[in-house]
């Protein structure tokens, strides 16, 4: 979910319209199904906290609600927390893996020692079965569909405090509405069978005109095609 499943349900027409292609992200956003109804030994053994320890494994550590690991800037290999410590910062990226539930279970911080961010809208990806799969990287990838996307951007746009992460959002809200292999009517109609009307409104009052000419510069696209794509909404 988030920005890496937008740029691969995207980037195919951006590519093709624009010559280039669309922007990724620095994150890798993973939603998981949490039933807050499970007991404490089968959120133990759920996918959600098996896949977290895999991660681990592979070398990821929690920072806060996060798993992070630091790799060389200039070669890409990557660091022990040891040789992260004694690397200057200029020199390191930090990948980062978010992992995202539905629903927070009451047990989940004993267990994790963090509370992982929630997003409510996911558990229809779910339950409702709206997702599609791909296959990516020799295995079947499952990414929600672009209306889902599309409330779940809509959803955490407005509460964004840090400003990247707002614009890279009304990047992937506009992308979504004019790349999808979705036509943008039956887009609408899709979005607003899960979205509450209100939700979409406040989110697009929001983006103010400086927020668009940001996104419009990321994404090399003019604000006026940009502003008028997002109206189509309303």
């Amino acid at each position: 979910m988030g920005g890496w499943a937008t740029y691969y349900i995207v980037n195919d027409d951006f590519e093709k319209d624009n010559g280039r292609r669309y922007i990724g992200s620095r994150d890798i956003d993973i939603g998981f199904h949490i039933d807050k109804d499970w007991t404490k030994q089968q959120l133990e053994k759920s996918k959600f906290i098996t896949s977290i320890r895999a991660i681990e494994k592979m070398g990821f550590r929690s920072i806060s609600f996060r798993l992070a690991k630091d790799f060389d800037l200039d070669t890409g290999r990557e660091l022990t927390e040891e040789e992260s410590a004694r690397t200057p910062l200029y020199r390191i990226f930090r990948l980062f893996i978010d992992p995202v539930v539905d629903h927070i279970h009451p047990k989940i911080k004993d267990i994790l020692g963090f509370v992982p961010i929630d997003e409510p809208f996911l558990s229809n990806v779910f339950q409702e079965k709206m997702f599609t799969a791909t296959k990516l990287f020799g295995t079947e990838v499952l990414f929600p569909k672009p209306h889902m996307l599309l409330t779940m951007k809509l959803n955490s746009a407005p509460q964004r405090d840090k400003q990247h992460k707002k614009i890279k959002d009304i990047a992937d809200i506009f992308a979504l509405l004019w790349y999808s292999d979705t036509k943008l009517t039956q887009l609408k109609e899709q979005l607003n069978s899960v979205c509450p009307e209100k939700k979409i409104k406040e989110a697009l009052e929001s983006f103010s005109k400086e927020d668009i000419s940001r996104v419009s510069a990321a994404i090399g696209i003019s604000s006026n095609e940009i502003s008028r794509v997002l109206r189509e909404l309303v």
